[in-house]
């Protein structure tokens, strides 16, 4: 008898597997982007009002690099499955590296924004 699996379940834990292998990379002593990141995200969720990456790399300082491109991404993956922002529109990035990519405007949760994260 074969075993039903679902496969988004699993699909969703090696997205979350891998978004925090690449904080916790971020996370060595050296390394400050991924706090300087979730400082600005912290920052932006206190306000309310909606955001991109795009605004929290604006506001990282210039003198810190990530290690990875993926460090943001992962820093909101992360916010996003706990529940602490919720996508609220989309956009087309305008920055040449991402080439026209979708890109999400998030906004904090509230209860009146439950819905799935997709």
């Amino acid at each position: 008898m074969v075993e039903h699996v679902d496969q988004l379940a699993l699909a969703f834990a090696d997205r979350h597997a891998g978004q925090s292998a690449n904080l916790a990379a971020a996370t060595a002593v050296h390394r400050r982007y991924r706090e300087a990141a979730e400082t600005v995200l912290a920052d932006l969720v206190a306000d309310g009002r909606p955001f991109t990456a795009e605004d929290i790399r604006n506001g990282i300082p210039e003198d810190i690099e990530a290690h990875s491109p993926n460090v943001l991404p992962s820093v909101l993956g992360i916010w996003a499955a706990r529940r602490r922002i919720v996508p609220c529109g989309e956009y087309r990035s305008r920055r040449r590296s991402r080439r026209a990519s979708r890109n999400r405007v998030w906004i904090a949760h509230s209860k009146s924004s439950d819905r799935p994260i997709e």
